[in-house]
């Protein structure tokens, strides 16, 4: 059950954090406005008025990533969707790399393009001396394909995409060894978008790895199952087709060896082991489009849950929600691509497995130029969904437990991104909320992504420029941001301070009156 909660958006000045100061000359103007600002306290629920300090602006070109090493270092790595990760260490983008692949990319679409360096994750054990794994860190990249050729009328080969491990110099060293490469696993895709390339380990230890449905539109164009040059209607579409890896959630043991190729292995758990008939045992859960970005709720008090965006079609964005923990072998878990957008139908002549029931998103919103009637009790906010974390920090308790994401921007060729919230209000009931931000929500940059540093605090990763390559049109530099998210001191908790002034300041004088 779904509901949304949208606020009156205030602004407080420009997109850095900056904090109103207030002067009061009066004992009059002092008590309005407490009561002024009480007032606004009633505009504001569950989320509280967010800030964002900025970390880095103008040092990378098109960030579409930020983790951290799980190693004490406190160092946050920055992805760089041209094929460059760089370290943000003290508060200052180190001067070299951390690694720089884009010798390996396919090469950069003119204008737009959502293929490059997509995905970073550390392993488990790295920066702890004497383990497997102390070095490793692991990657999702988009790679030329050998004799693919985009132009197939049947069988389009536009890339491949390359889960690939690298290892470092040494422990502590903010330099990997570009010569450490050891590819995983790679798959062709038929067209250019859709890629998705999250990466991340779960608590199991194993790396769980999101993939888009192939690209083009609808799954449905040639390279998709059931597809061809007519677009037609009933094809199963990759994403439903559990005999490639496109449209899914993977999981794999990277320290395994029972994979194809032998360079990773398939864990015993994962849902469709044995099953055969071309089935891929990497899958995890499938009937996706193009997740871009998942999580796990994985921080103290963390409920271990997996919250996944998926960005959708023509109409409708999604937050899904999956427990781990509850998929069952033999069964796995459809998200309903192509049949379902969100919980509408797309598609309803494709042949789905009657033996799974669809699971269906936690949260949805449509696109600003949806039609409203058409889609009953959701809201217009943007156009492509972009996946966050469920706070687990300690700096700001009235974000523990909640979902913050964001929208990429309500605008294709405008950078105007809106920050959202997701709180499960009552056991499976969530309230989506647009986010009262510090300057205004929408925050007039593309979000595309956000990152958790080893404290669990937040950071919010946008760039103003549309390709991943391309210059700030106003600074003509990098148009890369990254910001950290904070709570700032709401204004009815001003208010209250100044009404108790007021008070304490009556009081006295009563008191002192009968004295």
């Amino acid at each position: 059950m779904i509901s949304l909660k949208q606020k009156q958006l205030p602004s407080f000045g420009s997109r850095s954090l900056s904090f109103a100061s207030v002067r009061v000359r009066t004992h009059a103007a002092l008590a309005a406005a407490a009561v002024c600002l009480a007032a606004a306290a009633t505009a504001h629920a569950q989320f509280p008025l967010i800030g964002l300090e900025t970390v880095s602006s103008g040092d990378v070109a098109g960030p579409v990533g930020l983790t951290n090493a799980g190693d004490g270092s406190d160092r946050l790595f920055v992805t760089d969707q041209r094929g460059v990760i760089q370290i943000i260490a003290n508060g200052s983008v180190l001067a070299t790399p951390f690694l720089d692949i884009e010798s390996k990319l396919v090469p950069e679409r003119a204008g737009f393009d959502e293929r490059g360096l997509l995905g970073l994750a550390f392993h488990p054990n790295f920066g702890q001396s004497g383990i497997t794994g102390e070095d490793k860190f692991y990657v999702y990249y988009s790679a030329p394909r050998p004799g693919g050729d985009p132009n197939d009328p049947v069988n389009p080969v536009d890339h491949q995409s390359v889960i690939a491990e690298y290892s470092v110099t040494g422990l502590g060293s903010n330099v990997a060894d570009p010569n450490s490469e050891r590819v995983l696993l790679t798959f062709d895709e038929p067209q250019f978008n859709h890629d998705a390339g999250q990466l991340a380990f779960g608590s199991d230890g194993l790396l769980y790895i999101a993939t888009g449905d192939g690209g083009g539109g609808g799954d449905n164009e040639p390279g998709h199952t059931g597809g061809d040059g007519t677009n037609p209607s009933g094809g199963l579409g990759n994403a439903q087709d559990r005999t490639n890896l496109l449209g899914n959630i993977l999981r794999v043991d990277v320290d395994g060896s029972n994979g194809q190729g032998g360079e990773y292995g398939i864990p015993a758990g994962n849902p469709f082991v044995g099953e055969g008939g071309g089935v891929r045992e990497e899958i995890f859960a499938y009937g996706l489009r193009n997740p871009w970005r998942f999580s796990f709720d994985d921080g103290p008090g963390g409920t271990g849950r997996m919250f996944i965006a998926d960005v959708g079609q023509g109409d409708i964005e999604e937050i899904n929600v999956l427990d781990p923990s509850t998929v069952q072998a033999g069964e796995g878990v459809n998200f309903g691509w192509r049949a379902r957008e969100g919980t509408f139908d797309f598609d309803d002549t494709t042949p789905i497995d009657p033996g799974l029931t669809l699971t269906e998103p936690v949260a949805q919103y449509i696109h600003p130029n949806s039609d409203p009637n058409a889609f009953p009790g959701l809201t217009q906010i943007g156009l492509s969904v972009t996946g966050g974390f469920v706070y687990r920090g300690s700096q700001f308790p009235e974000l523990v437990g909640k979902y913050i994401f964001a929208d990429w921007s309500n605008s294709f060729g405008t950078p105007n991104g809106t920050l959202l919230g997701l709180e499960e209000v009552a056991p499976g009931q969530w309230e989506l909320s647009v986010l009262d931000v510090v300057g205004g929500n929408p925050i007039g940059l593309y979000i595309t992504a956000f990152g958790e540093d080893e404290d669990g605090e937040l950071y919010v990763v946008a760039r103003s420029n549309l390709g991943p390559s391309t210059l700030d049109p106003n600074t003509n530099g990098p148009g890369g941001q990254i910001f950290r998210l904070v709570v700032v001191p709401e204004p009815a908790t001003l208010g209250m301070m100044i009404a108790g002034g007021v008070w304490a300041l009556s009081h006295r004088r009563r008191h002192r009156a009968t004295l």
